[in-house]
């Protein structure tokens, strides 16, 4: 043997019984790490596309610049391409037919069609002025294919184009309706109808697209420098460059905080678990420590000699949990590729994760040394006296009787087993609340996907039918005939006006938008309710409702005088069917009275199980050029998909911490018994029967369990208030609350897992001989 280092490899194999649990903790430390990662990775490649494929691939958009200065920047080394592009009657809204629908008119070039938005789906791009290309809607709306003529109608006059292919640069802007089509124009064409119909409004907008992300982020500082420009005149792709890391957008840098506080708590709770299983193996080798410091070894060689020993099990520790962990992944991409669907559907399965793997590996391996640094120190105390004794952690600290009076002396026993060894107890204590801190946040984290997902919200309509630019057109009595139709299970609907000059007795309101909802909307609103009671809104009242939002300082209380009428304010709704400005709600009895209006602005229908295309098609008959059908059907099987996803990540995340800490405190208690297997032996001899070394036991693990859990909750609560405030309270003023349902799942974890610990220790000690359990070393 050339150094105590050889010492390794043949411990390995004597102990190998023993380091089985420790290699467990470390195979899971590295499994849960490169599943995390690799998911991660993974979610990370499919959400690049699906922003991409919804708002280009772009980086950078600039207004504002000459072509001389657009052309400057295309000739860049890092530019891979530059499109230009303007739009006209975004709405709708003004006298532009293609035939007899609704246009928006585009000017744009190849290279932002076809290179930054990878928008061609059919045919080419226009080749010359006298072609179009139409948004893929136009094939039913209009019933035309490539080829055909179609006829531009402006107030100056009409223009003829070939149809030349089908394409957008705005999918889901488009898709599920036929009320509004889009027409690309090349730019020569689309500034001559401008020209022509004397509209200078339109502006052109430059988008840049560069090799990278991180390449992008710098050039714009440097372009904005260069040529002068307000923030306002050049914009960065958030989703694209937030899917990078390179976005400055406030709510991306809030994701980023998350990833990296989870990331903390991830490598955390390895620690954790890996730490307190070292410690337990620690306690139980001091006999061995002692005998190395009799033969010469020193503290330093016996800190190196348990950090080489604890990264030699990571030989066979790592190569497995980073096995499991890609497995793992691939199943959940599955899940969500076939399973869920939506923007999931092209998840990547069955694919290596570089960063998976490398998390895995480093993280695994970081995690481990880190945990093996208290366990190393711990070991180098070890006097060489302690070969002799068997085990120092077994010595007396005290001359006098332990003075807990718990009932029972094993209780007492138990007791004091917990909190002897102060580090122990703090790693498990430790263990116990992080597993509880994630709970009580994760919990705050579901809330908020919820209320962002539109689809969740009891109003969420499957088709809407809404007038053009919130005029009041729609008979009210439409809502009864369309409820008689098979397959609507219900239907609502709603008069919206904006901008009414108004006074408060809250300062800085001189407008409101005033939005009615019928009797239906305001029985669906009750689940929204973030302060006060919406029962007096209903009927013919002065009483109004109004949605908590950033941009809205109307609250409780306030009075509003607008239309020779005053209201006041009783409710605040967390979320609501118009905007998020200056929004009162009331009854239509109320709206009717005030405004002088009995028309709606909107209709939602909701379907039922028995919907069919014959349900849609009859109520797209109701289509004119006056009423806009939207189907919202799958949009919201892509939100609830989403908001799927979400939950079963947070859920899963939630299970296997809490897997880890049931783990951990079966694996601490199983390890403490072990080293006390002498002292239980003794006491058995003495006379304890197996059911007071049970409760003994018992005691130690419900100690380790009330411990965590009044640190948990004492640090998870106030957190889950502080996620609660800055998350939902601010956003949606929907106010915190003492989490019952979550905190009674909590106490029914911790004590579950205490129970489960007691079954295989108290199992083995009942099942071995008195002499047996006095000669286990």
């Amino acid at each position: 043997m050339k150094s105590y280092l050889s010492l390794i490899p043949i411990s390995a194999k004597v102990r190998k019984q023993q380091n089985r649990m420790t290699v467990l903790c470390i195979i899971i430390a590295v499994f849960l790490v490169t599943a995390i990662f690799s998911v991660a990775d993974m979610m990370i490649r499919t959400e690049s596309d699906f922003m991409i494929n919804n708002h280009g691939n772009w980086h950078i958009a600039i207004k504002n610049i000459s072509q001389d200065d657009a052309d400057e920047i295309s000739n860049r080394s890092d530019v891979t391409a530059v499109g230009a592009a303007s739009q006209f009657n975004f709405e709708g809204e003004q006298p532009y037919r293609i035939n007899k629908k609704r246009t928006v008119l585009y000017g744009t070039d190849e290279a932002y069609i076809v290179q930054i938005s990878n928008g061609i789906v059919e045919g080419t791009f226009p080749e010359n002025d006298t072609e179009v290309m139409l948004t893929p809607n136009a094939v039913t709306a209009l019933g035309v294919q490539i080829g055909d003529k179609v006829t531009l109608h402006t107030p100056a006059g009409d223009r003829i184009f070939t149809i030349s292919g089908f394409g957008t640069d705005d999918e889901n802007y488009y898709n599920n309706q036929t009320y509004l089509v889009g027409s690309y124009l090349t730019q020569n064409a689309f500034t001559s109808v401008m020209a022509q119909n004397e509209v200078t409004n339109n502006e052109l907008t430059y988008y840049v697209q560069f090799e990278s992300a991180t390449k992008a982020a710098n050039a714009k500082r440097e372009l904005q420098t260069q040529y002068q420009l307000p923030d306002e005149s050049i914009s960065e792709n958030t989703g694209v460059m937030g899917m990078s890391g390179q976005s400055n957008s406030t709510a991306m840098q809030s994701i980023y905080g998350l990833a990296a506080i989870l990331f903390v708590l991830v490598l955390l709770a390895g620690i954790l678990m890996i730490s307190g299983s070292m410690n337990s193996m620690i306690a139980q080798r001091t006999q061995f420590f002692g005998m190395l410091r009799c033969i010469g070894a020193s503290h330093v060689q016996i800190i190196r000699f348990v950090r080489l020993e604890v990264l030699n099990w990571c030989k066979i520790a790592v190569p497995i949990g980073v096995f499991f962990g890609t497995i793992i992944s691939w199943i959940i991409c599955a899940t969500l590729h076939y399973g869920i669907g939506g923007e999931f559907s092209t998840t990547p399965v069955f694919q290596i994760s570089p960063v998976g793997l490398i998390s895995g590996v480093v993280v695994g391996v970081v995690t481990v040394f880190l945990a093996a640094q208290s366990p190393a120190k711990r070991a180098a105390k070890v006097s060489p006296i302690s070969a002799v004794s068997g085990n120092i952690d077994n010595k007396v600290s005290a001359n006098h009787a332990i003075k807990f009076n718990l009932g029972k002396i094993d209780n007492s026993l138990g007791f004091h087993h917990a909190i002897e060894k102060k580090k122990n107890w703090f790693l498990m204590t430790a263990s116990f609340a992080l597993t509880i801190m994630l709970f009580f946040s994760f919990s705050v984290i579901l809330d908020f996907a919820k209320q962002l997902v539109p689809s969740q919200n009891v109003t969420s309509a499957d088709i809407a039918l809404s007038s053009y630019a919130n005029k009041l057109d729609i008979e009210r009595s439409l809502v009864d005939e369309i409820k008689k139709i098979d397959g609507v299970a219900n239907a609502y609907g709603s008069s919206y006006m904006e901008n009414i000059p108004a006074t408060s007795s809250r300062a800085g309101i001189d407008h409101i938008n005033i939005v009615s909802y019928d009797d239906t909307l305001l029985d669906y609103s009750k689940e929204s309710i973030a302060q006060g009671a919406l029962d007096t809104v209903y009927g013919d009242s002065n009483k109004v409702a109004t949605v908590y939002n950033g941009n809205n300082s109307l609250r409780i209380g306030d009075t509003i005088q607008f239309a020779g009428e005053e209201v006041e304010i009783t409710c605040t709704l967390s979320q609501g069917l118009f905007g998020d400005d200056l929004i009162i709600i009331c009854s239509q009895e109320t709206f009717d009275r005030i405004m002088g209006n009995t028309k709606y602005g909107l209709i939602g229908i909701q379907l039922d199980s028995n919907a069919t295309e014959e349900t849609i098609a009859e109520i797209r008959s109701l289509e004119n050029d006056d009423i806009i059908i939207t189907d919202q059907r799958e949009s919201n099987k892509q939100n609830n998909a989403t908001y799927l996803a979400v939950r079963i990540v947070c859920y899963g995340f939630l299970a296997i911490v809490g897997i880890i800490s049931l783990f951990n405190i079966v694996n601490s208690i199983s390890m403490s018994v072990s080293a006390r297997m002498k002292q239980y032996g003794a006491m058995r001899a003495v006379g304890m029967d197996n059911r007071q070394l049970k409760r003994m036991i018992s005691a130690e693990a419900y100690t380790y369990a009330i411990s965590g859990l009044i640190v948990g909750c004492g640090i998870g609560l106030p957190l889950s208030r502080f996620l609660y405030n800055r998350l939902i309270a601010h956003y949606f003023g929907i106010e915190w609350s003492f989490p019952i349902l979550w905190f009674g799942i909590v106490v029914a974890f911790i004590f579950i897992s205490a129970i489960v610990s007691v079954y295989a220790p108290a199992k083995r000690i009942r099942n071995m001989a008195i002499t047996e359990t006095i000669n286990e070393w």
